[in-house]
């Protein structure tokens, strides 16, 4: 749907050989909401066939949602990408004055937006990034708000004060993996951690699509993965991660839970912790509602940053389970 309002606003849905990579990249590295879950390269793996609705004023682009259509049994949905923590919508250089006039403008957005959605979309499950703050034309439009959390380390110069600050019980861990001879190693192949986790994991994992992911990092110079051996060369766990401007995003991890209570895990995360140079001010552990892994990530100093998960299920209540 296109729209011209008389705002000087311009309202369009773009198919991905209509955007322009630079340009598009260049609004996510500037947005308030920039995460690499946005780039051109990352949606193209995560999202094939991707589009947008883009907000523009004078070429200039103040407002984004990317989404990927799909069908099942004849209905048409959108659920956020595998391996993407959130994505949502993204604002350009929005700010005003003064706050009256800044979220005047981000509710005339965001109602763009959610008015340009496809008329034939029976569901919309998507999480979007801490920083988007003005959800509330998704909530008249029927969606429902629903907070998730994510876990961010502040880091410091000073690791040692980090690492004091840990929870007694993950200095433990760590300081018993060191102890018992574990050695932590960059790696560039990925397929000994993602068939750990495909042995170990209850839940199916797309190793295919993980690592065409991790190619894409490796190709834009910002993926890392690590492995954590004894000195019988058993794996006990791994890591991928990324940065990202200030942030590193531990992406992707697998343990041996045979072999938990050596604390390799708690290596490899101490790891990327030391290792985090000055630019970076952020470590994000991505999230998980579940309670034990909330306990974990604890150990490390984390806090708890919410963010939001906005769904719409256009079916009625007997039905929805269906589409859940």
């Amino acid at each position: 749907m296109d729209a011209k309002p008389k705002s000087g606003y311009i309202t369009e849905v773009l198919e991905r050989h209509q955007i322009d990579d630079k340009i598009w990249n260049d609004f996510i590295a500037s947005s308030p909401q920039a995460a690499p879950y946005g780039c051109t390269w990352y949606l193209d793996v995560v999202w094939p066939g991707w589009k947008a609705i883009v907000v523009t004023e004078k070429d200039q682009i103040l407002a984004a949602l990317p989404f990927s259509l799909s069908k099942k049994h004849g209905i048409t949905y959108v659920f956020n990408p595998k391996f993407s923590q959130y994505v949502g919508l993204f604002f350009g250089n929005v700010e005003k004055k003064n706050a009256t006039l800044t979220f005047a403008l981000k509710k005339r957005l965001v109602k763009a937006i959610v008015a340009a959605l496809p008329s034939e979309l029976k569901v919309f499950n998507v999480k979007f990034a801490p920083e988007f703050d003005y959800p509330l034309p998704f909530h008249w439009a029927g969606c429902e708000l629903h907070t998730r959390y994510s876990y961010w380390l502040d880091n410091q110069a000073d690791k040692q004060f980090l690492f004091k600050n840990f929870e007694e019980r993950t200095r433990t861990y760590i300081n018993k993996a060191v102890k018992t001879g574990l050695v932590v190693a960059s790696v560039e192949n990925i397929d000994a951690i993602v068939a750990l986790a495909s042995e170990r994991n209850t839940y199916p994992l797309d190793e295919a699509l993980l690592k065409k992911l991790w190619t894409a990092l490796r190709q834009q110079k910002t993926g890392t993965a690590l492995e954590v051996r004894d000195a019988e060369g058993r794996l006990h766990a791994g890591l991928i991660y990324q940065q990202f401007q200030h942030k590193i995003i531990h992406l992707f991890s697998a343990f041996d839970a045979e072999l938990g209570n050596q604390g390799g895990m708690s290596l490899a995360i101490w790891k990327s912790i030391e290792t985090a140079g000055p630019e970076v001010k952020i470590i994000d552990f991505e999230g998980s509602m579940l309670e034990p892994v909330e306990n974990f990530f604890r150990g490390f100093g984390t806090r708890p940053v919410p963010y939001l998960q906005i769904k719409k299920n256009a079916f009625p209540k007997p039905v929805r389970w269906l589409m859940e």
